[in-house]
């Protein structure tokens, strides 16, 4: 079994790296817009950012403007209309995206739907110049506590995308479910959904849950916490020995409004207090929303 020191050891530097990449210079907090687009709009003008915006065909299309300012798009200055690809930030799954600046903001592209299973697309822009720090924005975690690293059982099933409700009301996101994970905690029993985020190394499975302490001690609407398959079934490993709370955080929307965090499964509400992982931001977002359903 392994020893506490080398698991709170190898904790402590995940933090690190997590909120190092959280409030990197393009990260969540660097979010300043989310612009909606809809399937037909054709040359829509975005605020703060140069030409004009269309989708066809199920693809997000940016025409430069004939003077002035332009994007730049991987890496030079398109003359023609161009598509934007999403996918460069998706919290679920990568596309063929590419590096898109205007000035010192980033700007992507997203694919969500509405309630009734229309497309939807957003444009984001980052501005690095408004990235919080971990500091101004109060992040914090519980100690480790070798307690919350809890034994289990994962039970795959064939994927199931679900187009799950998000914090932007009447915006849904995909999330693929992949099996369940059951474990035991206090002497009691419990089952949670396990959804498989798409990465440029596999499938990393998570867990999206909410338990009691959510609002008051954690953030209101959830944490989500990565969980480990076991290499002996490579190249479809199919085994996951543990759940590992002390790594549960916030998702971005608990940092910025610019975002579409998906809610957890009505299955992943656990009826206990996990006093481990990431606590509440200390500075409160707001929440305003970005889109109308109208």
């Amino acid at each position: 079994m392994t020893v506490v020191e080398h698991l709170e050891g190898q904790w402590r530097q995940w933090r690190h790296d997590h909120v190092a990449e959280m409030f990197r210079p393009y990260g969540w907090t660097a979010l300043v817009a989310q612009h909606w687009l809809r399937p037909g709009d054709e040359g829509v003008e975005l605020d703060d950012l140069p030409g004009t915006w269309s989708v066809a065909d199920g693809r997000v299309i940016f025409t430069p403007p004939a003077t002035g300012p332009t994007l730049a798009v991987d890496g030079s200055h398109p003359t023609d209309p161009v598509e934007i690809v999403p996918g460069r930030n998706q919290t679920y799954g990568h596309g063929r995206s590419v590096p898109v600046y205007f000035g010192v903001c980033e700007v992507e592209t997203i694919e969500r739907s509405d309630n009734a299973g229309n497309r939807l697309f957003a444009v984001r822009v980052r501005d690095p110049r408004s990235a919080a720090s971990a500091g101004d924005a109060g992040v914090r975690a519980f100690d480790y506590d070798p307690t919350w690293r809890i034994p289990g059982v994962f039970t795959p099933f064939d994927r199931r995308d679900v187009e799950a409700e998000t914090v932007e009301a009447g915006v849904r996101e995909l999330t693929p479910h992949i099996g369940t994970f059951t474990f035991t905690h206090a002497g009691a029993s419990h089952e949670v959904v396990v959804l498989g985020k798409e990465t440029a190394t596999g499938v990393q499975p998570v867990v999206h849950f909410r338990d009691a302490t959510n609002g008051d001690l954690t953030y209101g609407a959830g944490r989500v916490v990565e969980i480990d398959f076991v290499d002996d079934g490579a190249p479809h490993p199919a085994r996951i020995d543990w759940i590992d709370f002390n790594y549960a955080v916030a998702l971005p929307c608990a940092f910025t409004n610019f975002v579409t965090c998906p809610l957890p499964p009505a299955q992943n509400r656990l009826d206990l207090a996990v006093r481990a992982g990431e606590q509440r931001p200390a500075r409160d977002v707001a929440r305003v929303l970005t889109f109308d359903e109208e």
